[in-house]
């Protein structure tokens, strides 16, 4: 019995695209299975009457994996670079305050008060140890800074970014970087000063080389600054799926959900494969299978031929979402929208978590004359408000940034998705559990898992994952030739 495909990856999201594409570089031909007409995952854009409306990443960053995957593509002149400097806000008492990212920013804001102030910037000069237990990232905050800053610093910028709790979230989980800059420097800023000293050149062509060259003579401690540059494309973040989709074309199969996976018996075959069962009927017998699938599907596939890696997998907890975006006049915002847009602390008491003003983001968001904004809500502030319809919450998310952003009269359009499921949530353990889901597929070399939910959930993240999935593949593969 010979294999019908060599290597099967189950799910077209960027990081089945991503695995996919780079076994395509290493010469190995794949098969993509997508239960969906159409691919990218949670990455998507709807073009409507001049509109771009992102219903995932609004602007994400671009390391230099990335950045290698947009030159490869051929994508450089799509590619539009965000300011690193734009202005963002965050809402405290009914009123906006820029976000201080430095020192001076720091010194002036009236977002905490003093004492925090001196606690934050007196901190390179103390010596802390992180406890042996993980904690969670809101006692870490409060045990270096207090609870002030947790509140109205912290908590919007981790709410927004990961649609977490930080109450929940574990430090050496969601941030294993600074516990090992607390362990090792004593200070959170020597620690940093330290990575940043030892961090490798940006390489050539990469948008970052330029934004760093050009703050280089700015504030050393300023926090944008050491990040990778940020950005999307001309026609919308899908252009990077979609291109991806393009390039494999015919090693994808849409439409094609899968009901079921199962080792096949090593005497079935020259060695150890799965078989694969789909909704039509069909079934495909791969020597190498990918789960590239949010945890609770790929526990769901695995509940039966893995049962213990799919207890692990369903103890991943995801956050929900509910995003609306909105498009009006420009004469009805007092607010000038300068800038990236404005987040809001959960002592707020709001359902929105941030909002994005897209028009001001990048070029081509809005026709002339018009706004365009993305609010990210679902704090379940209210207790009615999981049974509401999407149009009842949705006004209760637009009068609350009518209120912020000084808005008059309905939007001219307005598009509403929600996700029960949208984000996975690296709480405390979450660490040791991935440690062990790793340790499990090590007992199984012909099975791999990708995604957001393993080493990080930015774009970057899925992609190094995915590419270091497919070439463990390629090694075995070559291994099993030889």
């Amino acid at each position: 019995m010979g294999y019908t495909e060599k290597v099967v990856i189950i799910g077209a999201g960027i990081s089945g695209l991503a695995c996919a594409y780079r076994l395509g570089r290493l010469g190995i031909p794949c098969l993509v299975l997508e239960a969906q007409e159409r691919a990218g995952g949670l990455i998507s854009t709807i073009r409507k009457d001049g509109f771009l409306i992102e219903t995932g990443p609004q602007c994400p960053r671009f390391p230099p994996l990335v950045w290698q995957l947009v030159r490869e593509l051929n994508l450089e002149a799509e590619f539009i670079a965000g300011d690193p400097g734009a202005k963002r806000y965050i809402l405290r008492d009914a009123r906006l305050y820029r976000v201080p990212f430095s020192p001076a920013g720091l010194v002036g804001t009236r977002l905490v008060g003093l004492g925090s102030k001196l606690r934050m910037l007196t901190e390179v000069f103390g010596s802390s140890r992180p406890p042996l237990c993980e904690e969670s990232l809101a006692e870490f905050v409060q045990r270096k800074f207090g609870a002030e800053v947790l509140d109205y610093l912290v908590d919007p910028l981790v709410s927004t970014i990961f649609f977490g709790d930080a109450h929940k979230m574990g430090m050496q989980s969601a941030f294993p970087a600074l516990v090992e800059w607390e362990r090792n420097e004593g200070s959170l800023v020597r620690g940093a000063i330290r990575a940043r000293k030892s961090k490798r050149p940006v390489p050539a062509g990469d948008p970052s080389r330029k934004a760093a060259s050009a703050n280089s003579s700015r504030d050393s401690l300023r926090v944008t600054d050491a990040l990778p540059s940020l950005g999307s494309f001309r026609s919308g973040m899908a252009t990077l799926p979609e291109k991806l989709a393009e390039k494999l074309h015919g090693e994808i199969r849409y439409g094609a959900g899968t009901t079921s996976v199962a080792p096949l018996p090593k005497g079935n075959v020259a060695a150890a494969a799965w078989q694969i069962d789909l909704s039509g009927g069909c079934r495909i017998t791969a020597a190498q299978l990918i789960l590239a699938v949010p945890a609770y599907v790929a526990e769901q596939l695995l509940a039966n031929a893995a049962p213990e890696l799919a207890s692990q997998l369903k103890a991943i907890e995801y956050a929900p979402v509910c995003a609306v975006a909105w498009a009006y006049d420009r004469s009805q915002l007092t607010n000038g929208l300068d800038g990236f847009g404005f987040m809001v602390p959960r002592r707020e008491g709001l359902e929105t978590i941030s909002t994005f003003w897209n028009s001001s983001l990048f070029p081509g968001r809005a026709p002339e004359g018009k706004v365009l904004m993305t609010s990210f809500a679902g704090r379940g502030t209210n207790n009615d408000t999981a049974t509401m319809g999407d149009e009842e919450y949705s006004r209760i998310v637009e009068a609350e940034n009518a209120r912020a952003l000084g808005i008059t009269g309905e939007p001219q359009e307005q598009v509403v998705w929600k996700d029960l499921r949208a984000l996975p949530q690296y709480n405390v353990g979450h660490a040791q559990r991935v440690a062990e889901i790793q340790n499990l597929l090590h007992r199984m070399p012909n099975l791999a898992i990708v995604g957001n939910f393993l080493r990080g959930r930015s774009i970057g993240d899925c992609v190094e994952v995915a590419f270091r999935a497919a070439e463990d593949v390629h090694s075995r593969i070559r291994g099993a030739i030889i």
